[in-house]
C-alpha cells in the first residue's frame, strides 16, 4: 500500500509540473477513462441494487447515463481539475451520499471571490464578505443571478451536478457556501459578475478573484453551513426534558443509560425533545431503545416492530464484499464482540449462499404476514415527544427520525437528507491510484426504497445553531 501511494505521489508531481503540462493532456484522458471504468465495474460488482436479484432499474439506468457522461467528459480533461470533476459528477449520479469520490491530492489552494454563501429558506445568501469596503458589505444580501444565469441554475450547474443531488434540500444547504469558490472544474464557466439583493434593491457586484488555501476557507465555511450540534447527555430545559444526540456511534451509548436511568422523569416531562442536530448516522439501535423508552415497547413492537420475519440486512455476497465480512469478524472481535459474533454467523450464511450460486446472505423480500393489526397501544410518556433535526441527519439518523415519526413524535427544525435501503459502505483505490471510490455492499428488504428527506411539520428558519434561541422556540410550539 505504502509503494502504491508513494509512486501516485510521484505520478502527480510528474503530471502537474509546468516542463510537463503540454505533453499531459492525452495520459488525463487515458487516466480518467480508466478510473470511470473501474469505478462502473466497481459498483456492477458489488453494489446490491446491480445484482440480477434486486435489479434497481432506476438505479442502473442513472449509473448507465452517468458512465456515458463521464467518458464524454473524460475525452475533454486536460488536467488534474478535470479528472476530479469527472469522477465527482460519476459518483454525485448515485443520489446517495454512501456512494462517493476522494482524493488525497487536492490542491491546498482554490479560486475564490471573497464571498461566502448560505441557504436561507429558498434563497441563497451571502454569509460573509471579506475586504468588502465600509459601507459596501453583501452580507445578507441575497444573490439573483450570476453572468445572466439564475442563481438557482447556476447553483444547480455550479453544485448540482458534482456535490449534491439537487432535489434534496439539505444537500443544497450542505453545498451553498462553496457557490463562489473555484476548485478548477473545467465543465462550470467561473462567472464574471453577480446581482445581488438587498432591501429591495438590487447590486450589481463584479467578482473580485484570488488565491486562497483551503484550510483557511474550511473556517469561513463551516458556520455558513447552517446545522447545529447538539452535543450527547440528557438534561432539564424550562419547558421538559432534553435529550441530545449528535450521533450513533460510541458515544450515544451513556446517553441510552442515562435516558434509561432518568426515565421516570422523562415520562412524566410535558415536552421532550430529542435533539439529533448534527447527527450523521452510525448504529439506529441507539435510536431504538431510547424510542422504546418514551413510547413504551408495545407502543414501538406495534408500530415499528410488527413487520414479520426475513426483513433482516443481507449482504450482496461477491468477491470483495465476502472479504470484507470475514475482516470484521477479526476487526471487531475485542472492541464490540456481540457485532463480531453476528458478523460471523452472517459469513457462514454467506458462504453457504455462494455454495449454492446465490447472490445474497439471506432473503431479499421481507415477510410482512406478521405486521400488526388494530390500534396501537399509547406511548408511555404523557408529554409531547418532539424530534428535532437538521440537514445534517443521514444514513441510520434516517432510520431514527422515520421511526420517531411514526411513532407519533413532532418533528421540528430543518428536513433531513435522504438515502436509500442500501448500506454497509466500503472504498477502493482507483487503478491511477489518484483517488478513491465508494460502494454499497448489503440491502434491507424491510427498509423503505428511499429514507428522506423527512420534512419537519415545524421550520425553524433561524440560526438552528444556537440552542438557547432554539428551545425558547420548541418550548412554544410543542406547548401548541
Amino acid at each position: 500500500m505504502m509503494r502504491g501511494l508513494i509512486l501516485a505521489v510521484a505520478w502527480v508531481l510528474a503530471l502537474v509540473t509546468p516542463s510537463a503540462a503540454q505533453d499531459t493532456a492525452a495520459q488525463w484522458r487515458e487516466i480518467t477513462r480508466t478510473d470511470v471504468e473501474a469505478a462502473y465495474a466497481l459498483l456492477n460488482e458489488d453494489h446490491p441494487a446491480l445484482s440480477r436479484a434486486v435489479n434497481d432499474t432506476a438505479f442502473r439506468t442513472r449509473l448507465d447515463e452517468g458512465r456515458a457522461l463521464a467518458l464524454q467528459r473524460a475525452e475533454q480533461v486536460q488536467t488534474i481539475e478535470g479528472y476530479f470533476a469527472t469522477m465527482a459528477g460519476l459518483a454525485n449520479v448515485a443520489r446517495d451520499k454512501h456512494i462517493w469520490w476522494r482524493s488525497p491530492y487536492m490542491a491546498a489552494t482554490v479560486n475564490w471571490a471573497g464571498l461566502i454563501m448560505t441557504r436561507r429558506g429558498d434563497r441563497f445568501v451571502v454569509f460573509s464578505h471579506a475586504d468588502a469596503a465600509t459601507g459596501a458589505s453583501l452580507e445578507g444580501a441575497a444573490l439573483v443571478s450570476c453572468d445572466g444565469v439564475s442563481a438557482d441554475d447556476f447553483a444547480a450547474q455550479k453544485l448540482g451536478g458534482f456535490s449534491a443531488v439537487w432535489t434534496v434540500e439539505a444537500q443544497r444547504i450542505q453545498s451553498a457556501p462553496g457557490l463562489l469558490i473555484d476548485g478548477g472544474n473545467p465543465f462550470v464557466p467561473r462567472p464574471r459578475a453577480c446581482v445581488f439583493e438587498r432591501d429591495g434593491r438590487q447590486i450589481a457586484h463584479t467578482l473580485q478573484w484570488r488565491e486562497a488555501q483551503r484550510a483557511d476557507l474550511l473556517a469561513l465555511t463551516r458556520p455558513a453551513r447552517n446545522r447545529g450540534a447538539a452535543g450527547y447527555g440528557v438534561r432539564a430545559f424550562d419547558g421538559g426534558m432534553w435529550i441530545a444526540l449528535q450521533g450513533l456511534g460510541d458515544q450515544a451509548a451513556p446517553v441510552v443509560e442515562a435516558v434509561r436511568a432518568q426515565q421516570a422523569q422523562l415520562r412524566v416531562a410535558p415536552v421532550v425533545v430529542l435533539d439529533m442536530r448534527g447527527n450523521g448516522g452510525g448504529n439506529s439501535a441507539f435510536g431504538d431503545e431510547i424510542a422504546r423508552t418514551l413510547f413504551g415497547e408495545a407502543r414501538f413492537r406495534h408500530v415499528i416492530g410488527g413487520g414479520g420475519e426475513g426483513c433482516n440486512t443481507v449482504w450482496r455476497v461477491s468477491p470483495r464484499n465476502l472479504e470484507t465480512m470475514r475482516s470484521y469478524v477479526t476487526r471487531f472481535e475485542q472492541t464490540n464482540p456481540d457485532f463480531s459474533r453476528g458478523m460471523r454467523a452472517s459469513v457462514r450464511d454467506a458462504e453457504r449462499a455462494v455454495a449454492r450460486g446465490e447472490e445474497f446472505s439471506g432473503r431479499i423480500t421481507c415477510d410482512s404476514s406478521g405486521e400488526a393489526s388494530g390500534d396501537a397501544p399509547a406511548q408511555a410518556a404523557t408529554g409531547r415527544i418532539v424530534l428535532l433535526t437538521d440537514n445534517t441527519c443521514f444514513s441510520s439518523c434516517l432510520i431514527v427520525a422515520n421511526n420517531f415519526r411514526r411513532l407519533g413524535a413532532l418533528h421540528v427544525g430543518q428536513a433531513t437528507d435522504a438515502a436509500t435501503h442500501y448500506f454497509e459502505v466500503r472504498e477502493e483505490r482507483l487503478p491511477s491510484g489518484l483517488s478513491y471510490f465508494s460502494t454499497l455492499q448489503a440491502f434491507s428488504p424491510g427498509t423503505p426504497a428511499q429514507m428522506g428527506p423527512y420534512e419537519p411539520e415545524l421550520r425553524y428558519e433561524g440560526d438552528i445553531d444556537d440552542t438557547p434561541a432554539l428551545e425558547a422556540w420548541v418550548r412554544q410550539v410543542a406547548r401548541r
